[in-house]
């Protein structure tokens, strides 16, 4: 095998195979529906040979270095670390979105922390991270488990084999157990129909990965890699088998990781000796992208995520050339010029240089804006909210809507999300005000097909009050779903629930789409691109649904109608989308227009973001 100053040529080819995997599946998803999982190759690789140092400096020193180790691991990881968190604040401060400037502070301050697996955990739930498009900064949260495993782990082995005097069997079964309780973990919270957020970026139940490879190490320093031989090409088969496996997050997460890191982890072994596997994976090309294959990683997905058809003139194949250019530049120098020299600069240099990157780095993070610019930013979308019900003043006359020949109104139920929350309060002016009782529903993150279980609240809502109208605006969250399943599909879900908000006799007053732009994971895309579902209910359900245009008053409307993010409403534009559905229905009025809702204290997210 060939080797240069200790490395091995097989292993370079194994880390080339993770990071292409990636690479590819970001780029082109479809292609490689699970290439995800070459993260979890590098986990394997890194539980491999982290161990593997510990337990042969043990076996050959009597002790192990801990600090010499950790400072290693600095040498090797931070710089470049540090060099994209500089290079990514000064791209988005200078030329990115302004919404994604508070994201990449935030998650940049927890990359440099390492703990930002657990910030996405936070922030996934969140409006804000759903609103803000693709984080450049999002797939940091593996090198945070890498380095939290790396803080953890080296103090454990050596504890163990101090206290077991240098014998692996104790370590060997806490590694076995610790593997099986991650996955069990990963299995037992894993939900059919909720996001496995939590269980995809934990540290405890990703920790798997690592410990199965360090479970190898300790294996084959006992018993060798040769006996291993035979099921290397099998095994490599089979990685590149899952890679391709289609979204089956139920396969995954109860138990597909783990078959996938045992896979991985017989790779790993088995290429560390010479063989076929070996012969195959130490080659020239693979070797030279699996030294660089950190930069690689590091850059490829802020250029991906910055570098779009909609930020520069380049599509097509011009576009992913450009792409490709800047991902080998950007891993040339900081090969080059950070990580190879850095790696070799003398202690006296190293410190001082390493305090002074990471000051620069958190310098440039902390100066771009921490405020959101979207509302609603910290909120949890994942939780349902009880409805609201409002009671009119007065004893509700029944008030006859022209709209829907003969019907009479004394109760509405609303339903929407954040810009139907932002335009409630003027709702419920304005049909209190004559007599009418109002059972909200609207909150953000709010669609047809999310969050799981919302359609149900809603059946459970429409049995308990029986409401005589339905108003419902929608904003773009079904997006993805209409893309992966299909606008016939799509349709078949939106007349599901007409007929089930209808179920005892309501009729529906639906809104057009709030004008403006919504930012989706990955993409941006029209706020109205799902008005096509909800304008032709009137002709599918005649004498039930009604359609109102929104956009033409709001866009015509004077004052100040939307916050500082261009998308929500002000007191001013709520009481437009009011006045246009109580003028539809015959029943509006001046006495509620500057009533005391518009203080109301959701206009107040952000802070300061409507007049008062």
């Amino acid at each position: 095998m060939s080797s240069d100053r200790g490395r091995i040529g097989g292993l370079d080819g194994v880390r080339a195979v993770a990071v292409i995997a990636v690479v590819v599946y970001h780029q082109w998803p479809d292609a490689l529906p699970a290439g995800f999982l070459g993260v979890d190759l590098f986990m394997v690789l890194s539980g491999f040979l982290i161990t593997g140092v510990l337990i042969d400096e043990r076996a050959r020193t009597g002790a192990v270095r801990l600090g010499a180790f950790w400072a290693r691991r600095f040498r090797r990881l931070v710089p470049a670390l540090l060099a994209l968190l500089v290079g990514v604040a000064l791209w988005v401060r200078i030329a990115g979105p302004a919404l994604l400037r508070p994201t990449v502070r935030g998650q940049g301050l927890a990359s440099l922390l390492y703990v930002g697996n657990w910030r996405l955990v936070h922030d996934g739930t969140s409006y804000g991270a759903s609103t803000g498009g693709q984080s450049p900064l999002l797939h940091l949260w593996s090198l945070a488990i890498e380095e939290q495993f790396y803080v953890i782990w080296p103090p454990v082995v050596v504890g163990l084999l101090f206290l077991a005097h240098g014998r692996r069997r104790p370590l060997a079964l806490l590694t076995v157990a610790g593997a099986i309780a991650s996955a069990a973990l990963m299995a037992a919270w894993f939900e059919p129909d909720h996001d496995p957020l939590r269980l995809y970026y934990g540290t405890d139940t990703r920790s798997q990965a690592f410990l199965i490879g360090a479970l190898a190490v300790i294996a084959t320093r006992r018993f060798g890699a040769a006996r291993l031989q035979k099921l290397g090409v099998p095994a490599f088969a089979l990685v590149l088998a899952l890679f391709a496996l289609e979204d089956a997050p139920g396969t995954l997460y109860r138990g597909g990781f783990a078959v996938f890191a045992l896979a991985a982890a017989v790779v790993v072994a088995v290429v560390t000796e010479p063989g076929p596997l070996a012969r195959l994976l130490d080659r020239g090309p693979l070797r030279l992208v699996g030294r660089v294959s950190y930069g690689i990683y590091l850059w490829h997905w802020p250029v991906i995520v910055l570098v779009t058809d909609e930020t520069t003139p380049a599509s097509g194949i011009t576009l992913l050339l450009l792409r490709a250019t800047l991902i080998a530049g950007a891993t040339a120098i900081s090969w080059l010029l950070i990580e190879r020299p850095y790696r070799r600069a003398p202690r006296r240099l190293a410190v001082p240089l390493g305090v002074g990157g990471i000051a620069v780095a958190a310098i440039c993070l902390l100066a771009l804006p921490g405020k959101q610019l979207v509302a609603y930013a910290d909120v949890d979308i994942t939780q349902i909210p009880a409805p609201v019900v409002a009671a009119p003043k007065v004893a509700a006359p029944v008030v006859v809507s022209p709209a829907f020949s003969g019907v009479g109104l004394t109760s509405v139920m609303v339903i929407g999300d954040s810009g139907m929350y932002d335009a409630t309060p003027a709702l419920v002016a304005g049909f209190t005000s004559v007599g009418i009782e109002v059972i909200s529903t609207a909150f953000a993150g709010e669609g047809l097909t999310t969050p799981p279980g919302l359609r149900d609240r809603w059946a459970e809502t429409v049995d308990q009050y029986r409401p005589d109208l339905v108003v419902v605006m929608l904003g773009a969250w079904d997006y993805d779903w209409v893309v992966d399943a299909g606008d016939t599909a799509y349709q078949a879900e939106v007349d599901a629930t007409v007929r089930m908000l209808t179920a005892h006799g309501a009729r529906i007053v639906w809104l057009s789409v709030l004008p403006g732009a919504a930012f989706l994971p990955g993409k941006r895309v029209p706020a109205t691109a799902l008005d096509r579902f909800y304008s032709v209910l009137p002709a599918r359900f005649p004498g039930v649904v009604e359609y109102i245009d929104t956009a033409t008053p709001l866009e015509n409307a004077s004052g100040t109608v939307h916050k500082p993010d261009a998308w929500h409403l002000c007191p001013d534009g709520a009481a437009v989308v009011a006045h246009t559905v109580l003028t539809s229905l015959g029943i509006d009025g001046p006495a509620w227009h500057a009533g005391p809702w518009r203080g109301d204290d959701r206009y107040a997210d952000p802070p300061g973001a409507c007049p008062r």
